[in-house]
């Protein structure tokens, strides 16, 4: 049933105002892209923009939840996590603005405990990460795809680790083929060697 009311309207206007901002952000950058900008796209003030989301901390980190919820939407049932974990590496490298919107909201959250949003998001978001690819790891030694016997919850955490650090190296050095280097990392893991 569709939702009525004022919610609905306030639900519509945070899917158009996260909408704009993804947009905005990735051809923008996330340095470059600006409140007015995301309140001019969407017709509104920033004041107005800000009240759907509490804070500037609060909008940019729905923008990462709503990255994170379009790229698990192009998972089917059937598909491997870890290959779906390499292609968003893949797909990063064409929205560089969004890569540094990420790096400097995992850094704030991880060095300001008064980041609330942002902490509780990437608080919960790498136990989840990592519990997704370590069950997909762990499927893949099974069935004898993965030679490595190593803990897949620490494999799952190691290859997380790389993706966020290559992703930093990357922003700093474009010339990086962050993409070479993770699957580099994931073929080594696989191999056991």
């Amino acid at each position: 049933m569709a939702q009525r009311g004022p919610y609905s309207k306030t639900a519509a206007t945070r899917g158009q105002i996260l909408s704009a901002a993804l947009e905005i952000i990735s051809v923008s950058g996330y340095s470059g892209a600006t409140l007015q900008q995301i309140a001019d796209a969407v017709g509104m003030s920033k004041p107005g923009v800000l009240h759907h989301f509490g804070s500037r901390d609060g909008l940019f980190t729905a923008v990462l939840a709503r990255r994170d919820e379009i790229n698990t939407s192009t998972v089917g049932a059937d598909d491997d996590l870890v290959t779906a974990f390499l292609g968003a590496a893949r797909r990063n490298t064409g929205v560089p603005g969004l890569v540094a919107l990420f790096t400097a909201l995992s850094a704030v959250a991880a060095t300001d405990p008064g980041a609330s949003e942002s902490r509780e998001f990437f608080a919960a978001r790498y136990p989840r990460l990592v519990t997704l690819l370590a069950d997909a790891i762990r499927s893949r030694q099974q069935s004898g795809e993965v030679t490595s016997t190593a803990d897949p919850v620490a494999l799952a955490g190691l290859l997380v680790a790389a993706s966020d650090g290559l992703q930093t190296r990357w922003l700093l050095d474009p010339d990086l083929d962050l993409v070479a280097e993770l699957d580099l990392l994931w073929s080594l893991i696989a191999t056991g060697r």
